[in-house]
């Protein structure tokens, strides 16, 4: 495994330093086996998100090759996951995702709310993902309540200004 050196403070002295690539690809076959003995199912998407990863910037997984017509330099370009979770592009991924959300939000004020769900409830969404949806429904269905005076004093919508974006959509 190919390793950084960084400086550790707790210790005062440089040790290494591992990306979420080089841990996936030294131990995801490890991990997967310790959570079956375990009993512990990890879902398809988790694995197909791991495999990117590893994969992201492989050469043999594809690359783009350019040739400079003045010098004949020739460069190659590695294919990318394009996975939010990946070191490398998930700082692209979340650059783009704040830039097209500030492109559709006006120049008022604003506030951030987050809505969450009790710590006991969240098994229930964790083994049946299908009723995810009824937390965004519940979100939007308490902020247009919470703004029904505003509404009625103004004589506006709600949906005209509210903008609800769930986490996993782009």
């Amino acid at each position: 495994m190919k390793r950084t050196m960084r400086f550790n403070p707790n210790e005062g002295k440089v040790g290494p330093k591992y990306t979420i690539k080089e841990i996936l690809t030294d131990r995801w076959d490890n991990f997967v086996v310790a959570m079956e003995e375990k009993g512990v199912t990890i879902r398809q998407v988790i694995h197909e998100e791991a495999q990117k990863i590893i994969d992201c910037q492989n050469f043999y997984k594809g690359y783009a090759q350019y040739l400079c017509p003045k010098c004949n330099h020739i460069k190659h370009v590695l294919f990318t996951c394009k996975s939010r979770f990946c070191n490398t592009c998930g700082t692209k991924y979340s650059a783009d995702r704040a830039l097209r959300i500030a492109s559709k939000l006006t120049k008022n004020e604003h506030r951030h709310v987050v809505f969450t769900i009790a710590e006991e409830l969240r098994p229930y969404f964790a083994y049946d993902r299908s009723l995810l949806h009824l937390l965004f429904e519940a979100v939007s269905n308490t902020l247009f309540f919470g703004l029904a005076n505003l509404v009625r004093q103004n004589g506006i919508r709600p949906d005209s200004y509210v903008y609800c974006i769930p986490s996993g959509a782009t």
